[in-house]
């Protein structure tokens, strides 16, 4: 292999990673806030889209790619730490009628959420509503207590990427907080 073909094929697995270990959350990148303190103060900047250039003699490499998330920091602005011991990767996708609501719940592991479908608003303890639509990916609050709502008029469709290990759980329920239901 090439060398430029080889940089190329690390450069794609580093970001086939951080995507992988971003959709461990559950929700995308706030589309907008019902309250602007509900943003944390260091928000990631992702370009609207990024592209791979690769050499003309390189087939099969990628045209085009859109970033979906880049950051360190969850939704709630929790540094994104990565398990030590027995790690592994869960993926799932959540589906979601119109209407329908999450359990109340935390994230006991890091979790990257890509919306294939739909939109979801989603209450977050302390911080508010935020609302992720088709497209959007994000890194899922972890200690925030939350409830994710299906705010489509059809199905909301959303791959949830877990980054499981060191004895943690992926969903941890939890009670409803006292104010701010939605």
């Amino acid at each position: 292999m090439s060398r430029s073909r080889h940089l190329a094929c690390r450069q794609g697995f580093k970001m086939l990673r951080a995507g992988l270990l971003m959709l461990v959350c559950a929700a995308a990148l706030p589309a907008q806030a019902t309250d602007a303190t509900a943003i944390p103060a260091e928000k990631p900047e992702a370009p609207a889209a990024a592209s791979v250039q690769s050499s003309a003699s390189s087939k099969g490499s990628y045209d085009k790619v859109r970033e979906v998330f880049s950051g360190d920091k969850t939704i709630a602005g929790e540094k994104i730490t990565f398990p030590q011991k027995d790690a592994s990767v869960r993926a799932i996708v959540v589906t979601l009628e119109p209407g329908e609501t999450t359990a109340w719940h935390q994230h006991g592991a890091p979790l990257f959420a890509y919306i294939l479908q739909g939109e979801v608003s989603v209450f977050y303890e302390g911080i508010g509503e935020k609302v992720f639509g088709e497209g959007e990916g994000l890194m899922e609050a972890m200690t925030v207590t939350h409830q994710g709502r299906n705010t489509a008029d059809g199905e909301t469709r959303i791959l949830a990427v877990f980054l499981l290990g060191d004895g943690k759980e992926a969903v941890l329920p939890e009670d409803a907080p006292v104010k701010g239901l939605h």
